[in-house]
């Protein structure tokens, strides 16, 4: 079989050799010598993303250009890996920790086991030189690596999927500067998959697949392939919580779409009043995420601009 660039059964081969092999062996080993059993899986992204685009790397890992979308005039993109699926775990009885490839405890044999899943991406940001090279990449692509289902002791799957973001989307340039201005400490900015901010960055999902225990993979989104699945802006009440989601930012939405309603309304009255309105007007995505983003972020950074 010849391998190429934007080719589906590429793609699953490739994750075949670097991935499938590649974890059983690493996991071998971790038992014998209870090392770690991540491989930097960082690098395994990057060469996904080049075979699911069509576009090769820069030849370089944490140095150079991670993706090369064209050579004259250069364009490029900045491929962000996130694995989730060799975590450590905690025994929910003792309190030790259970690696990922243990299904009970080594300590006490409880399978009462904690699987954590909070792994994120990172953008490092140490001056303003740093925050306007952020913006230089035409596309970001986020990988993320995870359980299908963590909660589900009998299914092992696991998920691989990739977004492309457009590095001047509102959503993505609101938040590197609120970052670095007003957050900034030694640590670099987090973007946790599926939050709030990340889905102001209105990121598209151009590539998933399901890894079986099996070993054998079942791609259901890969460029120019019909999707039987559409990542969008969830509902606003999946966000209630969220420190992001500010009375200010809410106040933003409905000034904006015209929204009315009462001052004694509650916040769950008035989320539910701007999604009644978001899908009775069909608001596309890419509008109902830009307002959001400038109502959150606005008040925070416009002096910074």
């Amino acid at each position: 079989m010849e391998y190429k660039l934007g080719d589906l059964k590429s793609s699953e081969q490739l994750i075949k050799d670097l991935y499938i092999e590649l974890r059983k062996r690493v996991n071998l080993w971790a038992d014998i010598t209870k090392q770690t059993p991540q491989a930097r899986m960082g690098y395994v992204g990057q060469h996904l993303t080049s075979v699911v685009t069509g576009f090769p790397g820069g030849k370089s890992g944490a140095r150079g250009y991670d993706i090369i979308l064209n050579y004259s005039p250069l364009e490029y993109g900045e491929i962000k890996t996130c694995y989730r699926v060799d975590q450590l775990g905690t025994c929910n009885n003792c309190n030790s920790v259970v690696s990922s490839i243990e299904k009970s405890c080594s300590v006490c044999n409880s399978t009462n086991i904690k699987r954590n899943d909070d792994s994120k991406w990172l953008i490092s940001i140490k001056d303003e030189q740093d925050l306007k090279k952020c913006f230089l990449p035409k596309y970001y692509y986020f990988v993320l690596f995870e359980y299908e289902n963590i909660h589900d002791k009998n299914n092992l799957n696991i998920q691989a999927s990739i977004w492309q973001v457009d590095s001047q989307n509102i959503g993505f340039k609101y938040c590197l500067i609120d970052y670095y201005y007003n957050i900034k400490g030694t640590a670099p900015l987090n973007i946790w998959p599926y939050q709030l901010k990340f889905h102001l960055f209105n990121p598209q999902l151009i590539y998933r697949s399901i890894i079986k225990e099996d070993d054998s993979i079942d791609t259901q989104i890969f460029p120019g392939v019909e999707r039987d699945y559409q990542f969008s802006f969830p509902t606003l009440k999946n966000f209630y919580r969220s420190k992001n989601l500010t009375d200010v930012a809410l106040k933003h939405l409905t000034d904006a779409f015209c929204i009315n309603h009462s001052n004694s309304i509650t916040r769950v009255e008035l989320i539910d009043r701007i999604e009644q309105y978001r899908n009775y007007n069909s608001i596309e995505d890419e509008r109902f995420i830009n307002t959001l983003a400038e109502g959150i972020y606005l008040p925070l950074i416009s002096r910074f601009i």
